[in-house]
């Protein structure tokens, strides 16, 4: 039987190049050999879409390879999360709600998944709002679940517009006074995040975004929304690229 490393390595391998099926098997393989699934995820296959990351703002990948590797990594966490929800006791939960969702036009879900499936590893509650979600459709969706942080993402520039008049529309409704607003995804930048979408705060990757949201849900309701500012845009110079 192949050691967890030597099954992790094939594993991010298979997440990198989008191979989808042979990252499904992979994960499995790990399940049965008890290698944790927070495990399987974090070091796993995490990796490999951080490299395809890497790779596609370095110029080396375009969109369909880093669509490709966010589709092998969807594939593995079909196996993993059932074992990872199965697993989680009281003491894992309690880290807050939080929701994501792209919004109208844009139906790419990668980020939004990985980032969804990690936080779930970390003990948050996670709420998956879906794809190309109109303005009504968020609204409606954030009375029903009343989350914590609301994450909305754009992987295109044609539709990262659509962000900012959704977060008007929640403060114009009253629906921010207890909710922390993020914004991330390929086409939205630090700056913009501040300056434009009036968010409260921003995550480069899944694992900032993690950082961000724990960092978060450590302070009461009434100081989230300064605590998520100060993490994310404090020393704005230095963190925008």
């Amino acid at each position: 039987m192949a050691s967890k490393e030597e099954i992790f390595e094939k594993l991010n391998d298979a997440v990198l190049w989008g191979e989808e099926e042979d990252a499904a098997e992979l994960a499995q393989e790990a399940l049965d050999s008890d290698v944790p699934p927070k495990e399987i995820i974090k070091d796993g296959m995490s990796p490999g879409v951080q490299e395809a990351g890497d790779k596609f703002n370095e110029g080396e990948f375009f969109l369909p390879e880093l669509m490709l590797a966010g589709e092998a990594m969807k594939a593995g966490l079909a196996v993993v999360m059932p074992a990872l929800l199965a697993g989680l006791g009281e003491e894992d939960e309690g880290g807050g709600t939080i929701m994501m969702g792209t919004v109208e036009g844009d139906v790419h879900d990668i980020g939004k998944n990985i980032c969804l499936a990690m936080l779930t590893a970390e003990g948050f509650q996670t709420v998956d709002m879906g794809v190309d979600k109109e303005l009504d459709e968020i609204v409606e969706a954030v009375k029903k679940e009343k989350p914590d942080i609301l994450g909305l993402g754009s992987y295109m520039t044609t539709t990262m517009v659509n962000i900012p008049p959704a977060f008007e529309r929640l403060h114009a409704e009253g629906l921010t006074d207890n909710m922390v607003i993020l914004s991330g995804g390929v086409a939205v930048n630090r700056r913009w995040s501040e300056e434009v979408a009036k968010a409260n705060g921003y995550g480069d990757d899944a694992w900032e975004m993690i950082k961000l949201c724990k960092e978060i849900m450590s302070h009461p309701p009434e100081s989230r929304v300064q605590a998520a500012e100060n993490f994310a845009f404090s020393d704005l110079e230095f963190k925008h690229n």
